[in-house]
């Protein structure tokens, strides 16, 4: 007698009142089908061999069960201690129906696992309530089981995602603090590039403010001797931020050297010493670069720049302006004041035509150049520095060595921003023609 199965233990949620009937008799169950039939929500199925009763269970999946306790063969407490041993019946309601009202029955059929007890027949009313009951009963509880079910899958989803994120945010962790400790490896290398501040030369003394908004800024600047009577010295801020701007900036660094051998835009050969010659005005230098940092669908960032050659001997500074801010030039006698027209960007145009100016200095008078991150920076009250303030600083620090200047500007800027970040590099290179010379 085989009416165990080993069949798939994860039951379906019944969507009505599946009503099972295990009973010999054909009589009970054509008066059971009858009470039932005009029920829109009862479905009825009779199994009238108690050998087949699990395995019927299991196919059809009622919502409750009406199991009668006498027939042969087996009986139904019998039955009934087998569907409870089964993982797919032994959560259906499971009502006992007997011909006898006897306590003792009732208590071993309670005791095998049964739910309700019913003496043949009840009031038909009574009768579709329990049904109704027990059926509502089971589908709640397997709808509450399908819920929890999910709520362990979801939770089990989510825990692996939850390791997933962890592992990929360990990865960006890990994968950022290789880049931040690239750009500032960067930075430093960059700023190996920059002069030594305050520094003096053939005469000339120099100093330098240099604030980059992230690791690694797009201005540059340098001094350097050209021979022993011309110092050069030239500015640049080239568009954008960050790396790309960076790489740009770092070439221009190494490409204006005095050093012909690096193909320096600076100085021509010549076949008779000293064999080379300063390339004047500074505005063919500007011309040059103009044409070799031309724009494309590749190349897409430009720069503006000042250069300019001082000659000690004659006491004069030949200055080429590329679209960077104007100069600030401060004499000794008198006040600061804006020098140069402005000049196209290097970079947008092969049209683009420059031009040099040229100064009679005396010594002690001062030049400033520096980047538009000084004069459009951003104060906590939404307006910018702008050039007229700038400009009356220099003129109120003029007593100051201009080391001090540059010291005090920077406190300045980063009290007019209310922050230590700037959105925007900020530099200035700074020149004091010296009484020595």
């Amino acid at each position: 007698m085989n009416i165990l199965s080993n069949s798939d233990p994860e039951p379906a949620a019944p969507q009505s009142c599946l009503v099972m009937l295990v009973d010999d008799q054909l009589m009970v169950a054509e008066a059971l089908r009858r009470n039932l039939m005009t029920e829109a929500d009862m479905d009825f199925h009779y199994c009238k061999d108690p050998e087949q009763a699990v395995k019927t269970a299991e196919q059809i999946k009622p919502s409750v069960i009406l199991l009668d306790l006498v027939m042969p063969e087996i009986d139904g407490l019998t039955v009934l201690r087998y569907m409870r041993s089964n993982p797919l019946t032994k959560d259906v309601p499971i009502v006992v129906l007997s011909t006898k009202e006897d306590p003792s029955m009732k208590a071993e059929a309670f005791a095998s696992g049964a739910n309700d007890y019913l003496i043949k027949w009840p009031d038909r009313i009574e009768l579709l309530a329990r049904i109704r009951y027990h059926s509502m009963w089971y589908i709640t509880l397997q709808q509450r089981d399908e819920a929890f079910r999910a709520l362990r899958v979801s939770q089990r989803e989510l825990a692996e995602n939850n390791l997933q994120l962890q592992e990929l945010s360990n990865n960006l962790l890990a994968a950022q603090k290789i880049i931040t400790w690239d750009l500032q490896l960067a930075g430093s290398m960059q700023r190996s590039l920059l002069p030594t501040a305050s520094s003096s030369l053939q005469g000339v003394a120099i100093d330098c403010l240099f604030c980059p908004s992230v690791h690694v800024s797009g201005d540059i600047f340098n001094f350097f001797r050209l021979d022993e009577d011309h110092v050069g010295f030239y500015a640049i801020d080239v568009s954008g931020h960050g790396v790309a701007a960076a790489m740009l900036s770092s070439r221009l660094s190494q490409l204006l050297t005095p050093e012909m051998n690096r193909g320096s835009p600076l100085k021509y050969s010549l076949p008779e010493a000293p064999y080379y010659g300063i390339v004047k005005p500074s505005s063919v230098v500007i011309e040059a670069l103009n044409l070799q940092f031309q724009m494309d669908d590749i190349h897409t960032l430009y720069f503006t720049m000042v250069y300019g050659v001082i000659d000690t001997r004659l006491r004069t500074i030949d200055i080429c302006q590329a679209g960077h801010p104007n100069p600030i030039y401060l004499p000794t006698e008198g006040t600061a004041q804006y020098i140069g027209e402005g000049g196209f960007p290097v970079g947008i145009t092969t049209l683009a035509e420059y031009d040099s100016i040229s100064l009679n200095y005396a010594s002690g008078d001062r030049l400033f150049f520096y980047s538009d991150g000084i004069t459009e920076c951003m104060g906590m009250n939404q307006e910018m520095f702008g050039p007229e303030r700038l400009l009356v600083f220099i003129n109120e620090t003029r007593d100051f060595p201009i080391s001090e200047v540059l010291t005090r500007l920077e406190q300045n800027m980063r009290l007019w921003r209310g922050s230590d970040k700037f959105e925007d590099d900020i530099s200035m290179l700074a020149l004091e023609m010296s009484a020595g010379v």
